[in-house]
């Protein structure tokens, strides 16, 4: 294994599953990472990875690194990737016949290297499959136990009166929380893997049987499933707009007034109309609060401390027309859908109905699971940071850290010791601040998508914006769409995007927070991300036109330029 890191908080590599990808990563977690949410988040990727070899009765077959080794998901040059030679491996010991190509449904990069082999066990691999088999028919089961249970999580998280738990309290709240997060993800892997399966059973099954089919059918029919959780921020702002709307003078006075006002209005209504729509917030931010940028990394805020996003993205909505209205948009997709599979089942020999019918149901429960799972997993992420944060008031009052937030610059042992009160303060703080200058500088390099260890960091170079150019990427959601771009650079720069109705939303990812932002657009490109990527999923939900797989793309066109996304073709055009 080597140890020649590029960032001292990150994995160390075991060369026998060394290879990795940025693709879809950085929709999870962008950025460079702070050291601390990558020694928790490393600490519950084990408990999954574990948890999944155990399950299938395998764990025998795949001896699972332990941390700070590099498992499924780790960290190199600070920034999370996926391990994808170790997935390879997992996905062998369940795989018989051809092996799986699933998770080309979600990477760029080559088909081959992207397909497992065939476990060299038939009869363990069989064996295996049953018992994966059985998880994806029992995954909305499972979805809907872990939703009750990540939700009382999450709620005695914010409820418990953390200043009164003492520090070992403290810490064993925090790896109670990674420990949960690590147990729900496993629900999600199950989910994710199935979902690519399936959907490429029947992508199979069409090309086999109606040889000329519309390429776009098999992702029509396993999107329009409504009811996806990554679409629920969307639909649940667009219903808080419209009972706005419902209000000539609440709807007049919203749209002028700073997050600082909208705040100070709900927290002390000052009529009838306010108390009402306080009376909407409320049960939101209780169901959705947990939701945000970098949802997954403890270490920042989401929508129940830190709501401006969520205001603003009402005050779009507010001037959007009731054509955008997602529920309509749902209905609209789910009835396209019903289209496509009528024609469908009348093309299908008879010999092969069955078999369709059972992968496309299983593809459309696992793709909609996905995104709930997603959202399991995020708010089980969530319960990590209350007793973080009261430890990293602790210390900072007791002079260990300057402020509060540098606990996030701790390692995880680190923060153990500050527990019992064995942290030197003044050499805390000369790591603390290293880090942060080390964290900066790693801001200045990428990596590339597909890649081997050992690599060397690449310099990160903006691209000029040009005037006039046509790109190309992968087509994600049919149709096309012309429109200003509006250009958003990051996850943080998300939490204070405004959309006006008819722009064309282009990002470097997306996930199910920046989903608001899709009721306004009329398109989405994106730089990285697969068929089944989560911008996809909800852009199909709503017909929003999408392009990934663009590097650079949020350089390249200037922001307030005319384009024109083609969703088919996976062309994006700016006009001269």
């Amino acid at each position: 294994m080597s140890d020649e890191l590029h960032c001292s908080w990150d994995s160390i590599h075991d060369p026998e599953y060394g290879a990795y990808t940025t693709a879809n990563a950085a929709e999870v977690l962008p950025g460079v990472t702070k050291p601390l949410p990558a020694d928790i988040w490393r600490e519950w990727d084990y408990v999954w990875n574990y948890g999944v070899t155990e399950d299938l009765g395998t764990s025998d077959l795949l001896v699972v690194p332990k941390p700070p080794v590099a498992t499924t998901l780790p960290f190199i040059g600070g920034r999370f990737v996926i391990n994808y030679g170790i997935n390879m491996a997992f996905t062998a010991m369940y795989s018989v016949g051809e092996g799986s190509d699933f998770l080309k449904q979600f990477l760029e990069g080559d088909d081959e290297a992207l397909t497992s082999e065939a476990a060299a066990d038939e009869s363990r691999a069989i064996a295996a499959r049953e018992r994966i088999t059985q998880r994806w028919e029992d995954s909305d089961v499972t979805r809907d136990k872990n939703r009750v249970i990540t939700k009382d999580a999450y709620r005695a998280s914010l409820t418990r009166n953390w200043s009164a738990a003492s520090n070992a309290e403290l810490i064993e709240a925090l790896a109670e929380a990674t420990e949960l997060a690590g147990r729900i993800f496993i629900a999600h892997y199950y989910n994710s893997v199935g979902g690519g399966e399936y959907t490429s059973v029947v992508g199979k099954i069409l090309d086999e049987h109606i040889p000329d089919h519309p390429p776009e059918w098999a992702n029509t029919i396993t999107s329009g499933l409504t009811d996806v959780e990554s679409a629920l921020p969307a639909k649940a702002i667009w219903d808080l707009s419209r009972f706005i709307a419902a209000r000539p003078a609440l709807a007049g006075a919203f749209p002028s007034l700073t997050a600082d006002e909208l705040l100070a209005n709900l927290a002390d209504p000052p009529n009838d109309d306010w108390q009402a729509f306080a009376g909407e917030w409320a049960p939101f931010i209780e169901e959705l609060g947990f939701r945000g940028q970098n949802e997954t990394d403890p270490s920042f805020r989401t929508w129940n401390e830190a709501p401006n996003f969520v205001l603003s993205s009402i005050q779009a909505d507010l001037q959007a027309s009731p054509e955008r209205d997602p529920h309509e948009l749902e209905r609209k997709q789910a009835a396209a859908r019903e289209v496509v599979e009528g024609e469908i089942e009348s093309k299908l020999p008879a010999e092969v109905l069955d078999e369709y019918r059972h992968a496309l149901r299983l593809a459309q429960m696992m793709n909609r699971g996905r995104e709930s799972s997603k959202a399991n997993w995020a708010r089980a992420c969530r319960t990590q940071r209350p007793p973080t944060m009261e430890l990293g008031r602790r210390l900072a009052a007791d002079g260990v850290l300057d402020e509060a937030d540098d606990v996030w610059f701790l390692r995880l042992p680190e923060l153990r010791q500050a527990a019992e009160g064995n942290l030197d303060a003044a050499a805390t703080k000369a790591n603390v601040a290293a880090r942060k200058d080390e964290r900066s500088r790693l801001e200045g390099y990428e990596l590339p998508v597909m890649f081997e260890w050992p690599l060397d960091l690449i310099p990160m170079e903006a691209a000029e914006p040009v005037s006039s150019a046509t790109y190309e990427g992968l087509g994600v959601s049919p149709g096309s769409a012309t429109g200003k771009a509006r250009v958003v650079t990051s996850a943080e720069a998300a939490t204070s995007a405004t959309l006006e109705p008819g722009e064309i939303l282009v990002a470097p990812v997306t996930d199910a927070a920046w989903t608001p932002l899709f009721i306004p657009a009329a398109g989405v490109v994106v730089e990285t991300g697969g068929i089944l990527s989560h911008a996809a999923t909800v852009a199909r939900e709503f017909g929003i036109p999408a392009v990934a797989q663009i590097r650079g793309i949020t350089s390249l066109i200037p922001d307030g330029a005319t384009v024109t996304i083609d969703g088919s073709n996976g062309t994006v055009t700016v006009e001269p």
